[in-house]
């Protein structure tokens, strides 16, 4: 919303005319009535425009609802006149026009007629791969990316027999959109690299330009973002020779995003030069673009650059107020449309930051109401009721700022009630979070959590209003819009935190507080309790898989409830949810064949545990001593479960901790019940947005295969080396267990790959420096010949998930956290799933080189025992480091388990 993205589509005039549209939608399409090849073309006169021309003009201005009365009409005369063909391709672009509108049902429709006029038909491959290729869109939206996928793989084929290399390299970023939203990684890289390759041998056009644009963008939302720079550079330098202001302006518009991108990123690994370095890069990229470009090209550069400018870390207050009336009166010059409407919205939105960050009296909020006045009109007029819901909501939204409550509610309704119909859910999670805070606002916390529920059953795709026949044609795309904004929008990752994750936060929050004395006497109050606490803590399960989708921005396949694994495999197991809220910290505890959940609450503010958890990790670093922090989070955590006897090591053997935030940073071995450490007492593991996959106990040891690769010195010279690691191979050798040993400059990508591919493993255990960033382009391990990103790695481990034998185990028994952010640890659950590993044991900081050479003699001595499980052969080699080095946790706490603990 409120965002322009210079995009290009196609459109066919007799098979091979390309048209270049400005407006982020893909163009409709046209074919002329076929003329026999014995006759000379007709002379043109000058005439009415056609049904098709007009439609194109209204689409082209984001009147969509015109178009679409349009196109139906040339559809109905098409067939009058007895000519299937054009009736076919007036269908295909109804199909998108009503995919622009979200009517996802309708566009299918359009579809499925427009391929019954073809049956008796032979029509021309161009036709044929157009209305496939609006096919492929409709199955995208919907979150159907594999069917999308071979979709436009079809029509790739397609073109490849037309000899359209044009056409052929979008249908290849069609592909490459598809693969980055099933988290096929190396695909998207493989398949964006050979495009870059096939654009390099083309000569210099403007559409090799507008290809190059593409790409780039493409590669920026998969996270290559120094090939996307390379590729934009090319598309403008390309611009620049032919002195093509529109196509220099689109290429530095997209150089300015991808700045902002890195821009972010740097903020967020708190790298304040290099956030400002990039913020500058940014500003000068959008100046460009705004100086050169026209209408809502030039707009959207001066939104962006706004929004960069209202940032705190690169805050310039009055010149981004400044951009205010120029883009003001620039939208009052754009013909009537969703493209007009909204920069309206976003305009307003930029003005609500602004005044929010800068602590502003002007513009009023009376003044942005009235902003949107011309919006409003617009989309009534134009009967675009997903533009008239967005104008709706922002207008609640503004009222809410105003603390109009009242006003607030009002449109928010209002807003909502016009998408609903639609089944808009991108929209309209947004204003049941709306009308959520208005109603907690308002101290109407009941209604607050009716209201919020609704935002978390939409984004997670559980409607309870849907007729059973439309539940199962939209199931996919109903499996959670979440899913669908993640894997389609590079920007939701940064977006994440303020649009996504506070819903699911503030919903465990309201659910937690006292059930309402003012309730139903006749419903029995602590019944009720137990209902919200089990949502909450569905809640809190479903956030820890979108915090895992979000890194990843891709969808993470589902598996078994850990909750149902102990009721059912494991009597000997609980689960500790943690949630850490703004004013409290609340733990729920799951015991095994217990329905009912155990709830307390500590009272500790999020940022006075923050500031706990800092100094933990810094006393860790420096070796002193930590026992009062582990007590201190013991009390918070355990002791309320243990003073109740709830937790008796006689029964419980292990627990299992779903932690929040920035206690992922903190190994539960450490915690201290004031005579012991935890480890001593029961073993552990970690859940990080994983539900397990079917348990089982690992395998005997005799069939247990190893692959172990270590590296003694870095190819990095920022990374110590590591002397013992040959050391901590041969103890895994001297175990007597069937292994495989990749050491130093043996230890390279290609023999990993090459290992991976060939054998059999069910442990790969890497000696190797390696770091757990923010995403997935930081985190990654070394090798001898450089960097293997997660990505990478996990296409190294794909080839082997068809075979028999399950990968059980991996360790990475030398990585860190690379800044102490919570998100990092995120990275340990994406080795698990990119490598298909029932578990992974790991280390959250770097680990004492000679210390590795026990812990590796004592994890493997237990492995594959009969009763002996994961979580306790890990508990059994941490607590034989912890005699070796007494009073000195940096040696022995920083593994951790995640995933299977059987």
């Amino acid at each position: 919303m409120g965002r322009f993205n210079v995009r290009f589509w196609y459109w066919l005039l007799g098979g091979v005319t390309l048209v270049v549209c400005l407006a982020g939608r893909p163009a409709i399409a046209h074919i002329p009535n076929p003329l026999p090849t014995s006759q000379p073309p007709p002379v043109l006169v000058q005439a009415a425009p056609s049904l098709e021309q007009q439609a194109q003009t209204a689409y082209d201005q984001g009147q969509y609802q015109v178009a679409v009365e349009l196109l139906q009409q040339a559809h109905l005369q098409y067939q009058a006149q007895g000519q299937p063909l054009r009736a076919a391709i007036a269908l295909s672009n109804l199909s998108l026009t009503h995919q622009q509108l979200a009517d996802w049902t309708a566009a299918e429709a359009a579809l499925i007629q427009a391929w019954a006029l073809l049956e008796n038909q032979t029509a021309p491959l161009g036709v044929q791969a157009q209305i496939l290729d609006v096919q492929g869109q409709l199955q995208f939206a919907q979150g159907r990316f594999t069917p999308a996928l071979e979709t436009w793989r079809h029509t790739a084929e397609l073109y490849g027999q037309l000899n359209d290399p044009q056409r052929h390299v979008l249908s290849r970023l069609h592909q490459a959109q598809a693969l980055q939203a099933q988290g096929l990684f190396q695909q998207v890289s493989l398949t964006l690299k050979d495009l870059a390759a096939e654009l390099d041998n083309q000569p210099d056009s403007a559409m090799k330009s507008t290809l190059l644009r593409q790409l780039g963008d493409n590669l920026r939302a998969t996270g290559h973002l120094d090939e996307a720079e390379a590729a934009l550079q090319a598309s403008l330098a390309i611009a620049q020779r032919l002195q093509n202001d529109p196509l220099i302006a689109a290429a530095a518009l997209s150089l300015g995003n991808l700045e902002q991108g890195r821009f972010k990123m740097a903020a967020e690994r708190r790298d304040r030069p290099a956030a400002l370095n990039h913020a500058r890069t940014a500003l000068l990229h959008y100046q460009q673009a705004a100086a050169l470009a026209e209408e809502e090209l030039g707009i959207q550069a001066r939104l962006n650059l706004m929004r960069l400018l209202t940032d705190p870390i690169a805050a310039q207050w009055d010149t981004a107020i400044g951009f205010y009336p120029v883009i003001q009166q620039r939208l009052s010059q754009l013909p009537p449309g969703r493209t007009a409407i909204y920069g309206y919205i976003g305009l307003v939105e930029n003005l609500i930051t602004l005044k929010e960050k800068s602590d502003r009296a002007d513009p009023s909020w009376s003044e942005l109401a009235k902003l949107l006045v011309p919006a409003q009109a617009q989309a009534e007029a134009l009967g675009d009721i997903r533009a008239q819901s967005l104008v709706l909501g922002t207008l609640g939204h503004v009222q809410e700022k105003a603390l109009q409550w009242a006003a607030a509610e009002d449109l928010t309704h209002q807003a909502l009630a016009l998408v609903e119909p639609i089944q808009a859910d991108d929209i309209s999670y947004r204003w049941h979070w709306q009308l959520g805070r208005i109603f907690k606002a308002k101290g109407q916390n009941d209604a607050a959590i009716s209201a919020y529920t609704d935002a978390f059953n939409t984004l997670e795709g559980n409607r309870s209003d849907e007729a059973p026949a439309n539940r199962d044609n939209q199931h996919t795309f109903r499996r959670g819009v979440r899913r669908h904004l993640v894997t389609a929008n590079p920007d939701v990752q940064f977006a994440f935190r303020q649009s996504v994750e506070p819903i699911y936060r503030e919903l465990v929050d309201l659910l937690l507080l006292p059930v309402s004395d003012s309730r139903d006497k006749a419903q029995d109050k602590s019944n009720q309790a137990q209902v919200r606490l089990q949502q909450a803590l569905h809640v809190m399960q479903a956030l820890q898989v979108v915090e895992l989708e979000n890194f990843f921005q891709a969808c993470i396949e589902q598996t078994v409830d850990i909750n149902q694994v102990v009721d059912e495999e494991d009597p000997t197991a609980a689960v500790v949810y943690v949630a850490l809220l703004d004013d409290r910290l609340e733990v729920m505890l799951k015991l095994p064949k217990r329905d009912n959940l155990v709830h307390y609450t500590a009272p500790a503010k999020r940022k006075a545990i923050k500031h706990t958890l800092s100094q933990f990790r810094a006393d860790l670093a420096r070796g002193a001593d930590v026992q009062h922090h582990g007590q201190e989070l013991y009390n918070w955590l355990l002791k309320p479960a243990v003073e109740q006897n709830l937790l008796s090591p006689e029964t419980i053997k292990t627990l299992i901790f779903v932690l929040d935030g920035n206690l992922r940073l903190i190994p539960m071995s450490i915690l201290h019940d004031g005579e012991d450490y935890l480890i001593k007492k029961y073993a552990l593991s970690l859940s990080l947005g994983l539900d397990v996959r079917k348990p089982k106990p690992l395998l005997p040891r005799r069939q247990l295969q190893i692959l172990a690769a270590g590296l003694t010195t870095p190819p990095e010279a920022s990374y110590e080396q590591l002397p013992n690691v040959n050391k901590e191979l041969n103890e895994i050798k001297d175990t007597g267990l069937s292994s495989t040993l990749l050491r130093d400059k043996r230890f390279t990508s290609k023999a990993l790959e090459r290992q991976l591919e060939n054998t059999d493993f069910n442990i790969v255990h890497l000696a190797t420096h390696g770091e757990f960033g923010l995403d997935r382009q930081d985190t990654f391990i070394l090798a001898s010949d450089g960097r293997i990103d997660i990505d990478t790695l996990g296409q190294y481990f794909q080839s082997r998930r068809q075979k028999e034998t399950n990968l059980e185990i991996l360790i990475l028994s030398a990585c860190k956290t690379a800044t102490g952010d919570s998100r990092e640890v995120l990275g340990i659950a994406g080795a698990t799933v990119q490598a298909g590993a029932k578990s992974t044991i790991a280390t959250l900081w770097s680990v004492d080189d000679k210390a590795s050479i026990t812990f590796a003699e004592k994890l493997y001595a237990q492995l594959g025992k009969s009763d002996v499980s994961r979580a306790e052969a890990l508990q059994k080699a941490q607590l034989d480091l912890l005699k070796e080095y007494p009073g000195r946790p940096r040696y022995w706490a920083p593994y951790v388990l995640v995933g299977s603990w059987r």
